[in-house]
């Protein structure tokens, strides 16, 4: 059994390699836990809880209702546990976040989702043995940024050449850190391994068969994370990784690995699409009206510089789809807190 410290947070090297102390150095802990066991969250999986701890892996209870935290805890998630008689180890604290990985919440409702927490690095991965979807690297880059980690665009199986299509795509992502890799010829991992050294934590993000399970495979020379074989018409791959799952580096550093999503709902980001295209908003602070739409509008700069060639028209359309997109959610949020909130009949 794990062995209670006198503080939680006197997290020693086993917790160090899990990236405890750059995390702590980021937020601000909580003064008022004096008891309990400090680890991180490796995956979730329908109200249980896999935690790592300075001792080894605890299966705990995840109970939301009960715990001190206002959220339920995510894959990356610093939490307290304790042994309480009635249920086993169970979840007592989620420690404050210093990132988070959020997006819309899939279902109906207009809610948001963590998808992982307390990550320093978002890799969008993208395979080049297909065509380039910039619409879907880009609405990846925005949630990136949103998260408060850094983004960057891996691309996976360069061994079979890049092609023209993604060397135009990639003159559209300007500023950002782009690694090639190859699980086959090995190029770019050592790139990978000097990213996420000195316990960085990396979660990889991308759709079904972009190769996120056989990059994590070959940064940790293991076969961990099952595989398929892509459809040899398409590139089009099956989901292989079943759930959100961190996972370390001998070498140093931590991965986590999610599912492929093909797309993914925005959440309150209107600063991270600001952002990540800030060749148009920047543009965008010359147009004569201050809420310039960028559509029909006279004297409008950013207009101007698609007519120049300074700005690529697809680049702006779908800047414009994003920001349509959050302006309608903010609508529905209204929409939504106007509501009464007794039950209807």
């Amino acid at each position: 059994m794990p062995e209670a410290l006198d503080s939680p947070f006197d997290a020693g090297p086993a917790l160090a390699r899990l990236g405890f102390r750059r995390y702590a150095a980021r937020v601000e802990l909580p003064d008022t836990v004096s008891s309990g066991i400090v680890g991180r969250v490796r995956r979730v999986d329908r109200g249980e809880v896999d935690v790592v701890t300075a001792d080894g892996e605890l299966r705990v209870v995840s109970d939301s209702q009960r715990a001190q935290s206002a959220f339920a805890p995510a894959t990356g998630d610093w939490v307290v546990v304790v042994d309480d008689l009635d249920v086993g180890w169970r979840i007592e604290t989620v420690l404050p976040r210093a990132a988070a990985l959020v997006r819309r919440d899939p279902s109906e409702r207009e809610i948001d989702q963590v998808l992982v927490a307390n990550v320093d690095l978002v890799g969008v991965v993208a395979g080049v043995d297909r065509p380039p979807n910039v619409a879907r690297v880009e609405r990846f880059l925005v949630l990136a940024e949103d998260s408060g980690a850094d983004p960057v665009v891996v691309l996976t199986k360069t061994d079979l050449g890049l092609g023209a299509e993604w060397e135009t795509a990639l003159e559209q992502i300007a500023d950002l850190t782009v690694l090639h890799t190859s699980a086959v010829s090995g190029s770019g991992l050592d790139e990978l391994h000097r990213l996420i050294a000195d316990d960085h934590t990396l979660v990889l993000l991308g759709e079904s068969g972009a190769g996120k399970s056989t990059l994590v495979n070959a940064l940790l020379d293991d076969e961990v994370q099952a595989t398929k074989e892509v459809r040899a018409g398409d590139s089009k791959g099956r989901h292989t990784t079943t759930a959100r799952e961190m996972l370390t580096v001998s070498g140093g550093g931590v991965l986590i690995d999610t599912p492929g999503i093909r797309g993914v709902g925005l959440w309150n980001a209107e600063p991270a699409v600001a952002a990540v295209f800030a060749d148009v908003t920047d543009m965008a602070d010359s147009c004569r009206f201050s809420d310039c739409r960028h559509v029909s509008e006279p004297d409008c700069a950013v207009k101007a510089a698609v007519e120049a060639g300074t700005i690529d028209a697809r680049r702006l359309q779908r800047y414009l789809r994003l920001r349509a997109e959050l302006d309608d959610q903010a609508v529905r949020l209204e929409q939504q807190r106007r509501r009464p909130q007794g039950r209807r009949r």
